[in-house]
């Protein structure tokens, strides 16, 4: 009751001093009219502007209270109505759960059998009758291939299984790579593969038993952009790629004398080769660079693909890798580990061609994108 008595109050002062206000302009527009014609001319004026005055102080106190109930009414200020609601985030659906849930069950079903098909019913609650029996064959691997989403919570999921059987009375036999298809339900959020907004129990089914597919078709690499020359024992590179190397797969030396600054790079820890010699090393020159002694300007860089004959107590094998170096000082730096081999610009793996006799339909390959060597 005081906050309203304190509204009214102060309401009732500020229409006195409008009323003020008036009464001042009327004395204005009320002046004699005995005074020279200049003087005349701006009284005149002065009076108009008091009626437009007068009829302005009026609309203000009319307007006042109206205004005041609207933003009383409203409860919000420019900036608020002008701000756009918060919109609901959404994030796309993670196969990740439907996979692994995929890869134990394809585990389960190929070591179950006749007797043993409640140890599939984890995995496929459907009606289940096994005629092989228990062990027959089992997966010494598996690996997710793909993972599609047929509809949300939905999933089309291919697993590849090395495949070992153990026929009756015999040895057993590795059958080589087996691919085999399922459908998988999920429940819950979008994170856990699911079609729910939010958090929620996660819940994980097959809709069938695996079907047995074609494996996927193999691709004729694409063109890589290193010649075909082998660089030199004079070439100031061999020297910077045969250091590292041995530094990074032996745990002979240090990799610091053999990057550039700024870089971090960890050796293969364990050591896993006792030692390695180099077999050959190409770089992307297209005029070879085998023999090369100089070393262009620093920040030049150069990518090379080193063949590596790395030994360990269990043998000698072959391996890759491709190097980007960087120039620095007269010397050839490693700059970066590259993750895979660059590929020539417009390169891109294609379908091998088919068989004499046989046909087969063309396959769309997405055309890689060119890597580049800048920093």
């Amino acid at each position: 009751m005081k906050r309203g008595r304190g509204r009214a109050r102060r309401k009732d002062i500020k229409r006195a001093a409008a009323l003020r206000d008036l009464e001042l302009l009327d004395q204005v527009d009320e002046e004699p009219d005995d005074e020279p014609a200049g003087w005349q001319t701006s009284t005149a004026t002065m009076a108009g502007a008091a009626r437009l005055a007068r009829i302005g102080v009026w609309a203000a106190l009319l307007a006042g209270p109206l205004l005041g109930g609207a933003a009383l009414l409203g409860g919000s200020t420019p900036d608020a109505a002008a701000r756009p609601a918060p919109s609901a985030s959404s994030t796309a659906a993670s196969g990740t759960g439907p996979a692994g849930f995929a890869q134990l069950y394809v585990q389960a079903y190929l070591a179950a059998g006749n007797g043993t098909e409640n140890s599939v019913a984890p995995y496929y609650s459907g009606t289940l009758s096994l005629n092989n029996p228990p062990g027959a064959r089992t997966a010494a691997t598996t690996v997710v291939m793909a993972s599609t989403q047929v509809s949300p919570g939905y999933w089309s999921v291919t697993v590849a299984a090395d495949i070992v059987a153990h026929p009756r009375g015999g040895s057993a036999t590795d059958t080589g790579l087996h691919y085999f298809q399922v459908g998988i339900e999920a429940t819950g959020p979008e994170a856990a593969g699911g079609a729910q907004q939010g958090a929620g129990p996660v819940g994980y089914t097959a809709t069938s038993l695996p079907a047995e597919i074609a494996a996927p078709s193999s691709l004729r690499p694409g063109v890589l952009v290193y010649g075909a020359s082998t660089l030199g024992s004079t070439d100031p590179a061999q020297a910077t790629v045969s250091g590292f190397l041995a530094a990074y797969l032996t745990g002979t030396g240090q990799l610091g004398p053999y990057t550039a600054p700024g870089v971090v790079m960890n050796p293969v820890s364990p050591a896993p080769y006792s030692s390695l010699t180099i077999a050959g090393i190409s770089d992307d020159n297209p005029g070879g660079a085998g023999g090369s002694t100089a070393v262009p300007a620093d920040g030049s860089l150069r990518r090379v693909l080193a063949q590596v004959k790395a030994t360990s107590n269990a043998g000698t094998f072959s391996l890759n890798y491709a190097l980007t170096l960087r120039a620095r000082a007269g010397r050839w730096e490693v700059y970066r580990l590259d993750p895979a081999p660059h590929l020539a610009p417009g390169s891109a793996g294609s379908m091998p061609s088919p068989a004499v006799g046989t046909t087969q339909t063309p396959v769309a390959v997405p055309a890689a994108t060119a890597s580049t060597a800048t920093p």
